[in-house]
């Protein structure tokens, strides 16, 4: 029985609300479920009920919830015995970085640890596929992953941040023809080439990859971001570019594009910060993880 599941289970008791659990421990709803799935399963008792949108605790729930509360400040008591100030700590902190995140404000925000804490060793992988990422993190290969990737519900994972919606978006070098117009559609895009990086274009508008409507294959989002924003083409041959708009927000080149009114209807993207479930958090880890109330930590 892990400690992480029944602090789970404290809060969906005291909020009466799966998502307003989520919300409090900064996990994905589908997370706490499963979390609440696994008690059930080791107690082979149902802990709560569904009534309307709310919950209610069941009596087997109520029983072992004053249980699970105390084991929970024991836990937090225990915890204290080990804690060290910051000059003490040690080990190392082994990050898995999104190719895709890689830029100043990332490194800036690595400097800082660095400095915070220098007697960590810090080994920091940039990896260009989302898989290749959550592959190293599974073959302990890796401690955390900071991943740009549709929403991760494996059950093996957890999301050691909250999670931060990164919306996709169509855009293209200021002057743009397509600049200042409204409600574009995917068959009004399809008239221009279309920058592809291979990582965010599946579920997109089938009118995107219309014969003769051109395709430009980039693999580097960042080189594909510069060629966008200096595009010098002739009007009816100049390229968009579909991303999240973080990805923009965080390039050198943000300023010289602008972002098209057209909404797709691919899946959402999201920023998340994983670990391992099996994973013991280091205090190394923790120092990361709690330096910065923002979730991706440079944005």
């Amino acid at each position: 029985m892990e400690i992480r599941n029944l602090i789970t289970f404290t809060k969906v008791a005291e909020t009466q609300s799966l998502s307003k659990a989520a919300k409090l421990l900064g996990y994905a709803q589908s997370t706490v479920t499963m979390q609440m799935q696994q008690l059930e399963q080791e107690l082979g008792a149902q802990l709560y009920e569904r009534v309307g949108k709310q919950i209610r605790i069941t009596q087997t729930g109520q029983e072992f919830l004053s249980y699970a509360a105390a084991i929970v400040r024991m836990s937090e008591d225990a915890l204290k015995v080990g804690k060290q100030d910051t000059s003490a700590i040690t080990g190392s902190l082994r990050l898995g970085i999104s190719g895709q995140l890689s830029c100043e404000r990332l490194s800036s925000r690595i400097a800082h640890y660095l400095q915070d804490y220098p007697q960590v060793d810090v080994n920091v992988q940039v990896i260009a596929e989302p898989e290749e990422l959550l592959f190293r993190l599974r073959h302990n290969d890796i401690d955390l992953a900071l991943t740009l990737d549709l929403l991760r519900t494996d059950t093996d994972l957890i999301h050691a941040a909250k999670d931060l919606p990164a919306p996709l978006h169509a855009f293209a070098a200021k002057g743009h023809p397509l600049a200042g117009q409204t409600d574009l559609s995917g068959e009004e895009l399809s008239h221009y080439p279309l920058i592809c990086t291979g990582h965010f274009e599946a579920g997109l508008d089938h009118k995107l990859h219309a014969p003769g409507s051109g395709q430009i294959q980039i693999s580097d989002t960042a080189l594909a971001l510069s060629i966008a924003a200096d595009s010098s083409r002739a009007a009816g041959s100049a390229p968009v570019i579909l991303v999240p708009d973080l990805i923009v927000r965080i390039h050198p080149a943000a300023q010289k594009l602008v972002r098209l009114d057209y909404e797709p209807s691919a899946s959402p993207f999201w920023l998340q910060v994983l670990c391992h479930r099996n994973k013991w958090l280091t205090e190394a880890m923790k120092a990361w993880l709690a330096d910065s109330e923002d979730p991706v930590f440079f944005l």
